[in-house]
């Protein structure tokens, strides 16, 4: 009997119904077309009228409809004609209708099954419901097991709302929905299996609420559902494997709030999500592997918020998510491993905030996010690996604020962010963050309690901008001063110089710490710079008198500390300042006998004139040298404007030797 076509007609003819020991008055005759009316199928069923099988209920009969058309059917009017309660349960007994039409030519007669009493094996297998708007089995009592295998109902509001079914199988395997409603409210199933393999539910509301599924294996496998809502808020799934695996959603919002997993595994695998929003708020998902590996989520939002993941593993390898948000806020993963790898997290917005890690591992490895953010605000971690190796958020944002590390390994290693912030976090562990590309590398306000690590020796580190604003380094960073650029990184900051500063001073102290005297040299140079500048800027709202005295002490600084040995961190440096203080000495005292007659350079042992006295450029230099090294053997002296000035320079020579003495010997200490 096919199930696919557009209408049908019935014909009731008076001939006899004769197959397989069965013998009935009449023949209904059921004439299949397509949409342009042209016939696909004809078949021959026997025909029962309502009050032949009301007949058969009332003395008690087993109820053996196969291959039979059965027009009207209502439990509804058999109560009213028997005066019986509208919630009277009606005893139905080894019901079967294999391979029968169960039609109402009057569209307002509903097929009707409430308050159905099923006692033995119920079989629907391969029968079609249609003509009328609403099929109901509601608070229909099923005792054994229950078949509607391959059954079509032809555009019906569908409803089992509020029925129980006892120790056996329930399968709606191959089924077709062909649009309406489909309601299985408050159901209680039982034990056994409950079986919606490959069905389709098509366009219309599919709602479980409230049910409450018993000890065997709950499978929707490959099931098909359409743009209507579907509701499974509140369902109590037993201790049966739960399998939704290759189900596709359609458009329509999915909602599993609240609902409660049983321990066995829960399956999503390769499911595809529509644009509809998915809720998974408040799920308790026990303590089974969770999968939802290859599944596609569409452009809705999606939200694990307040979900409770137990002790198996979380898997969503290979999921794609498309532009809607993405909320796994305050979601308890407790010791599971959390698998994110390879995942496409689309154009949204991602929030783990206030999550909840065990101590398994948590991998983001190879992720991807095109655009958008995703957020860890005062997530906690366990003792479990954190692992973002090789993910690419070129264009996007990873931000983890305020979040307490546990003592698991974090890593980073030839990831891509535009922005990776650690903003606020306590880094109790090895952190890894030899990123390959980074637009920005926030570490502001981070507690460092162990080694983070910046240096990559076997590929180039591609950092634009690095933040270390308020850092407290009980740890050590390594990170390489020149490859890395590390003094523009933060000298480009938008921000005060004393910001930097501090931040120039954090490093000079690590670099201490790490045996890396050029790099301190380097930070503590920088420090020192930024620091006069603040001072300067500082000044600026002093009165005119003090703000004259910073800024002539601000020059001197600059002058000699900075220029002429770089805050004592550059011996030669200062060595070359000596010769350049010496040779301008020189130049002087070579002019200015030329200027002034009363000036001049002259000999305490010879007589001007002669020949063993010096020229006037070899006293310059002579009487240079040994004035500027404080040497003094009075040989020559000085007169006029010489005499003040060899006084500077003996002043200056003996500032710059010790100077010199300084840097060289903090040089050689370590």
């Amino acid at each position: 009997m096919t199930r696919d076509f557009n209408k049908y007609q019935v014909k009731i003819l008076n001939k006899s119904f004769v197959k397989d020991k069965l013998n009935f008055a009449k023949t209904a005759e059921i004439t299949f077309l397509d949409k342009e009316e042209k016939e696909i199928e004809k078949i021959l069923l026997a025909y029962l009228s309502t009050e032949d099988v009301y007949r058969k209920i009332d003395l008690g009969e087993d109820l053996k409809l196969d291959n039979c058309y059965l027009n009207g059917f209502s439990l509804s009017d058999y109560r009213v004609s028997r005066k019986k309660q509208a919630d009277e349960l009606i005893n139905v007994i080894n019901f079967s209708a294999e391979n029968s039409f169960i039609d109402s030519l009057e569209k307002k007669i509903s097929l009707d099954f409430t308050y159905s009493n099923f006692q033995g094996e119920v079989n629907f297998k391969n029968c079609i419901f249609s003509g009328s708007d609403l099929l109901l089995f509601d608070f229909s009592h099923f005792q054994h097991h229950v078949f509607f295998d391959n059954s079509l109902f032809n555009f019906l509001n569908v409803s089992f709302s509020n029925s129980k079914f006892g120790f056996g199988n329930v399968s709606f395997k191959n089924v077709i929905f062909r649009g309406g409603n489909k309601k299985f409210e408050n159901i209680n199933f039982g034990n056994g299996d409950v079986i919606f393999l490959n069905t389709e539910f098509n366009d219309g509301d599919v709602t479980f609420t409230n049910s409450v599924f018993g000890e065997g294996k709950a499978s929707f496998k490959v099931a098909r559902f359409g743009n209507g809502r579907i509701d499974f808020t509140k369902v109590h799934f037993g201790i049966g494997e739960v399998t939704f695996e290759k189900v596709e959603f359609g458009d329509g919002n999915v909602n599993f709030r609240n609902t409660i997993f049983g321990n066995e595994k829960v399956e999503f695998t390769r499911c595809e999500f529509g644009n509809g929003d998915i809720s998974f708020i408040s799920a308790n998902f026990g303590d089974g592997d969770v999968s939802f590996a290859g599944t596609g989520f569409g452009n809705g939002k999606l939200s694990f918020k307040l979900a409770n993941f137990g002790n198996g593993k979380l898997d969503f390898h290979y999921a794609h998510f498309g532009t809607g948000d993405v909320i796994f806020e305050r979601t308890n993963f407790s010791t599971g491993n959390v698998d994110f790898r390879a995942v496409d997290f689309g154009n949204g917005r991602i929030t783990f905030n206030r999550a909840h890690f065990g101590d398994g591992e948590v991998s983001f490895e190879a992720s991807e996010l095109q655009e958008g953010r995703i957020t860890f605000r005062r997530t906690i971690f366990g003792v479990g690996i954190f692992n973002f190796e090789t993910a690419n958020f070129k264009n996007a944002e990873l931000v983890i604020d305020d979040v307490n590390f546990g003592r698991g390994k974090v890593s980073f290693k030839k990831s891509k962010f535009g922005l990776l912030s650690l903003e606020s976090s306590q880094m109790n562990n090895y952190f890894d963050l030899r990123v390959e590309e980074c637009g920005k590398l926030n570490l502001s306000n981070t507690i460092v309690k162990d080694i983070i690590d910046i240096d990559s020796s076997d590929f180039k580190t591609d950092i634009r901008a690095l933040d270390l604003s308020g850092i407290r380094l009980l740890g050590r960073i390594y990170i390489d001063w020149k490859k890395n650029d590390v003094k523009n990184l933060i000298l480009d900051q938008n921000t005060s110089n004393l910001n930097k500063a501090e931040q120039f001073r954090v490093l000079k102290e690590n670099y201490n710490l790490i045996g890396q005297y050029d790099y301190e040299d380097g930070a503590y140079v920088e420090f020192k710079r930024l620091e006069s500048k603040h001072q300067l800027e500082e000044s600026q709202t002093k009165k005119l008198i003090p703000r004259i005295l910073d800024h002539i002490s601000y020059f001197f600084r600059y002058i000699i500390f900075d220029k002429v040995g770089l805050y004592a961190t550059d011996p030669i440096r200062v060595l070359l300042s000596m010769t350049v203080v010496f040779l301008l000495f020189s130049v002087l005292y070579m002019i200015l006998p030329w200027m002034f007659h009363d000036t001049q350079i002259i000999s305490s042992l010879f007589d001007p004139g002669d020949p063993r006295d010096l020229s006037l450029i070899q006293k310059a230099f002579y009487h240079s040298a040994i004035t500027f090294l404080t040497i003094g053997y009075g040989d020559y002296y000085p007169s006029g404007i010489i005499r003040w000035l060899s006084g500077v320079e003996g002043f200056i020579g003996l500032f710059l030797m010790s100077y010199f003495t300084v840097a060289f010997v903090r040089k050689i200490l370590r």
